[in-house]
């Protein structure tokens, strides 16, 4: 990808398009004085790019890595204005999914907050970049190295994803609203939502989330819900090229794992529409194997391949808000996630505990109440779209349990899976690394996210008590689960 980026503009007026080109040629640019197209007005070579106008109004120039590119973006700039509404307030805050019309792989979910000072360098850093264009892996690669870079000034991101399981099973509305609202208040941490510009696609907001937007608006935030967002505000631009760029890494891990190959056959996009996935399913279902993990059941195109004619029909996510205590959920439900809060409710009992027994039942992992050991029915699905994240101690990785749980029960799917600095280096052992190796594997193809978080302790100064706190520090830091892990089976 070349260090200035392929822009368009969109020129209406004629003496706006005369003055783009008079400054063209005055700086160097020299004209393509034989246009052949029917649909061009005018090139011009300027340095190692082109700029052409066409006769409907749309002015494109090709990608550069000549830095003087960037003065005639600006006057360009300075005419038309930009592709995206302006920024109108101090930060831009946007949310995009894909995987919605992929029959392979998650649906991802990303949020992204930047300061609009910035607005204009990473506007010019994606240029005409778009999630509905087909790309190589690397292509995306690389515009995500570049968007990165913004993270010196700024630039904040959260990548959450829906597995294909809860993709069949169940509507995802709520899945959706709960984990938008769960990014929201992790950008909330350390910044005045009040300053901020909100945008959200309309899938079909819910009640919940859309009281949480309004109290942001009448606090003096901007909230906007549209559709095809990522069209019209660069802060949802972002979001889209970044999950975009979250599903084709995946994929790839899946198709160089050698359990998910066919001869003569590639898995391709992963969408519904591509014929070398079509294919793949076909010869995957002649095999006479059961689907792997990442198809995803609901859709026509495996009913069709299955031969069923009867609709899929879908449930309600089992999402059981009162498992959790009132106090945590009255402060997310106000914007505020406060993981010290978090205790778990038993509906049979009452109890309220800091921590839940999981033991496998029936082929998953479940949680019992540790007073009257009755099943805590939801309990992983309310944790996994209220919390999300997960910082475990040494000992659970020592002993394997998120590997193993990973690789039948799924408790843990999709969590954000934090390695504090003190575990990393008490894991250090032979057992230690088998298992963060096993994780390492599970993260790559998408099934967890795993984050090493920072710390300014030194873990060879700290004693053992020491260690246990600056672990929970860590925990109330990122919003991360420790306590209710740390009584595994």
């Amino acid at each position: 990808m070349k260090l200035i980026s392929s822009r368009k503009w969109i020129v209406q007026e004629a003496a706006i398009t005369d003055k783009i080109k008079e400054w063209l040629t005055a700086n160097g640019g020299l004209e393509d004085q034989k246009i052949t197209s029917p649909h061009e007005a005018w090139r011009i070579r300027y340095s190692d790019a082109t700029f052409t106008f066409y006769k409907k109004g749309t002015l494109f120039v090709t990608d550069s890595n000549d830095g003087a590119l960037v003065q005639a973006h600006d006057f360009i700039d300075s005419l038309v204005g930009s592709t995206f509404m302006a920024p109108t307030k101090e930060f831009l805050i946007g949310f995009d999914e894909t995987g919605k019309g992929e029959v392979l792989g998650h649906l991802v979910l990303v949020g992204v907050m930047f300061p609009s000072a910035i607005f204009t360098e990473l506007e010019r850093v994606i240029g005409v970049a778009d999630t509905k264009v087909k790309h190589t892996v690397e292509y995306w690669d690389e515009l995500f190295r570049k968007i990165d870079f913004f993270k010196d000034q700024g630039l904040r991101f959260f990548i959450e994803k829906i597995p294909p399981w809860h993709v069949d099973r169940y509507n995802i509305n709520k899945l959706l609203d709960l984990t938008y609202q769960r990014i929201l208040l992790h950008f909330a941490v350390g910044a005045d939502l009040k300053q901020c510009r909100i945008v959200l696609d309309d899938y079909g907001i819910g009640a919940s989330l859309n009281r949480y937007l309004k109290s942001l608006e009448n606090g003096g935030a901007e909230v906007i819900k549209t559709t095809k967002a990522d069209e019209t505000y660069l802060e949802s631009r972002v979001a889209s090229l970044i999950a975009k760029r979250e599903q084709q890494k995946v994929m790839e891990a899946i198709s160089k794992n050698p359990e998910f190959t066919l001869p003569r056959k590639s898995l391709g996009s992963g969408n519904a529409g591509d014929p070398d996935t079509l294919e793949w399913l076909k010869a995957w279902h002649a095999s006479g194997k059961e689907w792997p993990w990442f198809v995803k059941r609901s859709f026509k195109t495996i009913q069709t391949i299955e031969g069923k004619v009867a609709p899929h029909k879908k449930v309600s996510p089992p999402i059981n808000d009162h498992l959790l205590s009132k106090e945590f959920r009255s402060k997310f439900e106000s914007g505020e996630l406060n993981i010290k809060s978090l205790s778990v409710v038993c509906p049979s009992c009452g109890a309220v505990a800091k921590s839940a027994k999981l033991i496998p039942l029936g082929g998953v992992t479940t949680g019992l109440c540790t007073n009257c050991k009755k099943e805590l029915h939801g309990l992983a699905l309310t944790l996994r779209y209220y919390c999300g994240r997960l910082l475990p101690d040494s000992s659970i990785i020592a002993r394997g349990f998120l590997s193993k749980d990973l690789e039948g029960a799924r408790f843990f799917e999709n969590f954000t899976v934090l390695l504090h600095p003190v575990t990393k280096q008490e894991s250090d052992t032979p057992g230690g690394k088998k298992e963060l190796e096993r994780l390492g594997r599970f993260a790559s193809i998408g099934r967890i996210k795993l984050e090493e978080t920072a710390s300014l302790l030194d873990p060879n100064t700290l004693n053992n008590i020491s260690r246990d706190e600056a672990i929970q520090l860590g925990s109330a830091e990122h919003s991360a689960i420790l306590e209710l892990i740390s009584k595994l089976f």
